[in-house]
């Protein structure tokens, strides 16, 4: 039996960090049909205990959803929670992938790559019994090496306004030692990028901007070259009216409405921390000089 047919039409999150693409697609990924990747799938991608073990993990994660007292706030913050499983990722393509800091701009699954990823995962979804896969990548989309793995992939694509983004992003310590100062992602740069890049390393909010304009860009650019089936959402029009943008992204994944979806939506606190405020006037112009507001 070709296991590998239940993975129809994954749902594949997708966007620059510090965007929403991490709230936007935990909320979605606790709808009783999807199965989505977690920590120990990412430490025993190949284990039926814990393809088995994730279906009872999900339960208790709905189930302390539910639960609004202090033991039930208690098991939400240890319940299991999806991961991007970037060690899965980079355990099972070749190493010009680079699933943490490449682009694999124009890059391609190779038929070992496709069977065995796609093997994995199928067994996934049928231990756990559930119906469609859902995934989660920020940073470079990679659209052009996903769509490779998944030909009928629904993609989600999420942004931010990017001052707020580069205001969000240097001033996490993981940036600091990340893209801060040099160019963090890799493989989709012309050289007379590199050349401007250059000018821009000793100036963080610039540099950052440029970062995150590359990221907008390219993910446009492979979504329109492949004829993506993609969905845009915009994280400021999920903060104004979050039941309307996850109703959206449901009736585009063709998923019926769930409760335990409305329900870590009540649980979340959504709200958009006005950035663009807080940054000086000269830092704000130079994000959308770098990085237009599109």
């Amino acid at each position: 039996m070709n296991r590998a047919s239940n993975l129809n039409q994954p749902l594949i999150f997708v966007g620059p960090p510090r965007s929403g693409v991490t709230l936007i697609s935990d909320i979605v990924m606790h709808h009783d049909q999807i199965c989505w990747l977690d920590e120990s799938f990412e430490k025993h991608p190949k284990s039926d205990f814990q393809h088995r073990l994730f279906k009872r993990k999900c339960a208790f994660r709905n189930k302390a959803l539910q639960n609004n007292s202090f033991l039930g706030s208690l098991a939400r913050e240890f319940s299991p929670a999806p991961s991007e499983a970037m060690n899965f990722w980079d355990d099972y393509t070749r190493e010009e992938i680079d699933f943490y800091r490449g682009f694999a701009r124009g890059k391609h699954a190779t038929p070992v790559e496709i069977s065995s990823i796609r093997e994995i995962l199928s067994r996934r979804i049928e231990l756990s019994s559930r119906s469609r896969l859902a995934l989660r990548f920020t940073g470079p989309s990679r659209l052009c090496y996903l769509n490779s793995l998944f030909p009928d992939a629904k993609f989600v694509h999420i942004s931010r306004d990017p001052a707020s983004t580069v205001h969000s992003m240097i001033s996490t310590e993981e940036w600091e030692y990340q893209g801060k100062n040099l160019l963090w992602w890799r493989g989709a740069y012309s050289l007379q990028e590199l050349a401007q890049y250059d000018r821009l390393r000793g100036h963080a909010v610039a540099g950052t901007a440029f970062q995150l304009n590359k990221l907008i860009q390219t993910a446009k650019l492979e979504a329109t070259e492949l004829d993506l089936n993609m969905l845009s959402v915009n994280y400021e029009d999920f903060v104004a009216t979050p039941e309307r943008v996850i109703e959206k992204i449901l009736d585009f994944a063709e998923l019926p409405a769930n409760e335990t979806v409305n329900a870590a939506l009540k649980q979340n606190e959504i709200r958009c921390s006005n950035k663009v405020l807080k940054m000086p006037a000269t830092d704000v112009n130079t994000v959308y000089t770098w990085c237009p507001a599109t």
